[in-house]
């Protein structure tokens, strides 16, 4: 289920952006300014920027843990029986 869950949103992701990156770039270089591109790379490198810092400010220290060491499994269950809750 969880690897279902990534693979749909990967998809998804990667369909958007192979669709809309050549035709915004197209359009950039297309209309004959050479300022056009240029904004169009510095949003680029705006916005990689911007996720790496969410990322140092956001982010989980999973290098060299398993999945399961990060969130518990969905069917995961107590000794007694009850839920197991994912850490927050």
């Amino acid at each position: 289920m969880r690897a279902l869950a990534i693979a749909f949103f990967f998809a998804i992701g990667t369909a958007i952006g192979g669709v809309a990156a050549p035709w915004l770039f197209g359009a950039l270089i297309g209309s004959g300014s050479r300022h056009e591109p240029l904004y169009g790379y510095l949003a680029g490198a705006g916005l990689m920027n911007g996720s790496g810092r969410h990322g140092s400010l956001f982010g989980v220290k999973a290098e060299r843990q398993s999945l399961e060491n990060l969130a518990a499994p969905f069917h995961a269950e107590e000794s007694d029986g009850s839920q197991l809750r994912s850490p927050a």
